[in-house]
């Protein structure tokens, strides 16, 4: 997509969430037949996490106007509560929908008539099936006085309609992880200081129990202060030193004459790496891709492999590491369309990958994107239309409750925030599992960001 025509379609999706936010008014009566009311009960039983419970979602009715949330059977989400008094001291009630918690992108807003404690909605703008995502609801109600009531942000997922259904044997369990660099904090005495955190890498990596790794942001020069040896060479023979399995042969999938930058090229993001235990996996090919631009001061990189189990039984996938520009996610315009250009480019060579082998080809790594930065997460929409599936959308979810990047603060805050993503292309739909693999003490401290795990489906050979 051209950055012109990115434009055009960011001014359109703003021009209608202004109008949806300042003048959609609901004039319907909303009733339900009890068919309806079995069939979202029964919907209600099937869903795991029909309210973003699992996420740090409050449960239904719990704080002020006693907010509740279900899914209804045709997908839509209906949302209740509690009026805070008699009717004739409102002058309106207003129901916001967001896809983030701060309630400030691509905000709807229902109009509705003070009487009403309940209407059915929407999810939010890109909270679709394969998305994963999350649509955030608030009730606001506007006092004859012009003074507010509102309840607290609630969350639900958009509803899950893939399944896995793969064999345990057509299954692929990976991870992404980013490292930060070993350059981030060069003071001994504090605990995101290289020597204390690379260990903790090191032991987060085997405690996820995958095989195949996308790395970003291994890019600590040798000689500066860490030993003779480079950032990601320290890493791979760590985890060979420290792997139980004592077959492990823990290898990059690129050389480093694979980063050498064409003339007139700075190196780019160099520590984005993709690393894999040969013992259990045959590479069959590896690759880099250069996410190119004329604003980005350092090109994107997209190291690539495609692999298959030793054992030949499994049918071979492509995992890819992605990073995208790093930035101001949450307000910068510039940076926004640069990541927009970026993922278009990402999505061509990843779809490039798929014609050749026809294989999954996996999309994993910190795309600097989440629900909160404005206008909108441009990054994962654009993944979500050219037919990638996000590994989130998944019933089988742990760590949901917190965001995949700590900023190496503790205690955690709980919030369903995501800056590191699994995406997968191919013909088979739907995630097996996702791990955002958490820890709470500051003595653990791996990365400011948490490694993400996932098992997806793999056709059957």
């Amino acid at each position: 997509m051209s950055s012109p025509l990115l434009a055009r379609q960011a001014t359109s999706l703003l021009s209608g969430a202004v109008v949806s936010g300042i003048a959609l008014v609901l004039a319907v009566t909303l009733l339900s037949s009890p068919a309806d009311a079995r069939q979202a009960a029964q919907q209600h039983r099937r869903d795991t996490n029909p309210t973003g419970t699992a996420s740090g979602s409050q449960v239904n009715g719990a704080g002020n106007l006693k907010l509740r949330l279900a899914p209804t059977a045709n997908g839509r989400i209906k949302v209740s509560w509690r009026r805070p008094g008699p009717a004739s001291r409102f002058r309106q009630v207003v129901v916001q929908v967001s896809p983030g918690r701060k309630m400030n992108t691509m905000l709807k807003s229902y109009k509705l008539n003070r009487r009403k404690q309940s209407v059915i909605v929407s999810h939010a703008f890109g909270a679709t099936t394969a998305s994963g995502r999350y649509s955030f609801v608030k009730v606001i109600y506007v006092k004859r006085n012009r003074s507010r009531s509102q309840s607290p942000a609630k969350w639900i997922q958009a509803p899950i309609t893939s399944q896995c259904t793969a064999a345990a044997k057509d299954q692929a369990t990976v991870a992404t992880f980013n490292v930060r660099t070993w350059t981030g904090d060069t003071n001994p005495s504090s605990l995101t200081y290289w020597g204390r955190r690379g260990p903790n890498v090191i032991t987060e990596i085997l405690r996820s129990g995958a095989h195949a790794i996308a790395i970003q942001e291994a890019s600590g020069k040798a000689g500066i202060g860490f030993g003779p040896k480079t950032q990601q060479r320290w890493i791979l023979d760590e985890l060979n030193d420290k792997d139980p399995d004592t077959t492990a042969q823990w290898v990059d999938a690129l050389a480093d004459s694979d980063y050498k930058p064409p003339a007139g090229r700075t190196p780019g993001h160099i520590g984005t790496r993709v690393f894999y235990d040969a013992s259990k996996y045959t590479e069959l090919d590896s690759g880099m891709d250069r996410v190119m631009d004329s604003v980005a001061k350092m090109d994107s990189l997209v190291p690539w492999v495609r692999l298959q189990s030793v054992t030949g039984t499994q049918a071979p996938f492509v995992l890819t590491s992605n990073h995208l520009a790093v930035g101001q996610p949450a307000g910068n315009i510039r940076d926004w369309k640069l990541r927009g250009r970026q993922t278009q480019q990402t999505i061509a060579h990843l779809r490039r990958l798929r014609t050749t082998f026809g294989d999954t080809v996996i999309l994993a790594g910190d795309l600097n994107s989440t629900a909160n930065t404005i206008p909108y997460d441009n990054a994962h929409w654009l993944l979500m239309q050219a037919g990638f599936y996000d590994a989130y959308a998944t019933k089988r979810i742990s760590g949901a409750a917190y965001p995949t990047t700590s900023q190496s603060v503790f205690p955690v805050p709980r919030t369903p925030l995501r800056r590191d993503y699994v995406l997968t292309l191919g013909s088979v739909k739907g995630s097996c599992s996702y791990v955002n693999q958490t820890y709470h003490r500051a003595s653990q401290i791996a990365s400011d960001h948490f490694l993400q795990r996932v098992t997806v489906p793999l056709p059957s050979l």
